[in-house]
């Protein structure tokens, strides 16, 4: 794409559409979902057996991958299929704060909202690698900006478990949903004044592989990984995940190395950083801005792999300045490097890769060692000091450095496949 205004209003829908997706999700678990999962006998209407297998992240984040394939394969009959789906999206996101919506359906309407706005950033992913790079900008930053925001103006998350009765909360500023609404409907107007048309591309095998992979995570999560498992139980849903997501990356084709680095990225989860401080952001974006330029000039998913792996591993010295250099600094840098040096052109893959810190919630929600005692409280004297680590469990953190280490892995022998195809 050459240079213009147009370009620039695609580009700037297409990140804004990935930052809302990612931060809605990154929300969309409830603040009491660890009594959802633990106290299944509880009197409230979200905490039973049933209902509480759809609180997680990892269901929104498979119902927004479902969405996303669902949306490529319209793009190729309508070709304003996902400008208007990601209209819809910002308006079911924005719905909280006008209507009230259950608690307990919030996860799946964030999930089929994040999906809509996925699939516009992703359909634009086949026409120019600038709007990959775009989408994963958005997505790359939706992280630091979230817990910024968290930090200064509180968490929007919901209470679903112990309120039974209460109304969700719209899980993104709506100021922030209102200019990417407007950058989507300027990127329509510009977009139907051209000339030319493009027409998508057959997705491939891999596209159905996708949100099947992510319900099977899911399902592994919700039935031996979740809060209430045991050590074994959570390794082996650890294991169970992590083969499903290495054969996707395999089937992938050239893509898979995307699929790897998203891997990498949802083990460093499993340790956890204080967001507190003013310089902790500014380090993460002049991160994630080093990481991209990196992998302009010296691309290389393995390598970004193995530094998250020695990011998962930082956890074991969580009390030093190393572990904090490495989860504000490195972090960022690396995310960014190994995702920027294998962009995939496959919607689907994209999607997955940027979504699977989410939909890996063993590493980010319910990993050894990061679970809630089950009793709220709050003491201002045990606030941990800002950048600080609060790791895993020493079995947790070797799951998680295994893990980064096998995308490594897999990412080379995927790069040695494509070099002998080529």
């Amino acid at each position: 794409m050459r240079a213009s205004p147009t370009v620039f209003a695609l580009l700037g829908a297409v990140a804004g559409a990935a930052l809302v997706a990612v931060w809605a999700l990154s929300n969309a678990r409830p603040f009491d979902l660890y009594q959802a999962e633990v106290n299944t006998r509880s009197p409230y209407v979200f905490g039973n057996n049933w209902s509480d297998r759809f609180l997680n992240s990892a269901w929104a984040a498979f119902t927004a991958l479902a969405i996303v394939v669902v949306s490529s394969w319209l793009a190729r009959r309508y070709r304003q299929a996902p400008a208007i789906g990601a209209v819809a999206g910002l308006l079911v996101l924005g719905a909280p704060s006008v209507i009230e919506v259950p608690t307990g359906l919030a996860p799946t309407t964030t999930g089929i909202a994040a999906g809509l706005l996925l699939g516009f950033a992703a359909s634009a992913v086949r026409s120019d690698r600038s709007a990959a790079v775009a989408a994963l900008l958005g997505a790359l930053t939706a992280y630091p900006i979230r817990r910024e925001h968290d930090a200064r103006f509180g968490s929007p998350r919901d209470w679903s478990v112990n309120l039974g009765t209460g109304s969700a909360n719209t899980l993104v500023p709506v100021p922030v949903i209102a200019l990417v609404l407007v950058l989507v409907v300027a990127s329509v107007v510009t977009l139907s004044r051209r000339a030319e048309t493009t027409t998508p591309r057959e997705s491939g095998p891999v596209a159905v592989s996708v949100p099947a992979t992510a319900a099977l995570t899911w399902a592994v999560y919700v039935s031996f990984g979740d809060s209430a498992s045991s050590v074994v139980q959570w390794v082996a849903a650890v294991v169970v995940s992590v083969v499903a997501i290495v054969a996707v990356a395999v089937r992938s084709g050239k893509d898979g190395g995307f699929v790897c680095a998203g891997l990498a990225i949802a083990a460093t989860t499993v340790n956890g950083m204080a967001w507190s401080g003013w310089w902790v952001a500014p380090l993460a974006f002049a991160g994630i801005a080093t990481g991209l330029l990196l992998a302009c000039r010296v691309p290389a998913t393995a390598v970004g792999c193995c530094v998250l792996a020695a990011v998962c591993a930082s956890g074991f010295a969580w009390d030093t300045i190393a572990s904090t250099i490495a989860y504000a600094v490195i972090l960022p840098a690396a995310a960014a490097y190994s995702y920027a040096s294998s962009l995939p052109s496959e919607p689907s893959v994209l999607a997955l890769g940027i979504l699977l810190p989410i939909v890996c919630a063993m590493f980010g929600f319910s990993a050894l060692g990061k679970r809630p005692s089950g009793e709220y409280t709050w003491d201002p004297g045990e606030l941990p000091a800002p950048g600080s680590v609060i790791p895993a469990q020493a079995t947790a953190i070797v799951a998680a450095v295994v893990t980064s280490l096998v995308a490594a892995l897999v990412a080379t022998r995927i790069h040695d496949r494509n070099a002998r195809r080529s």
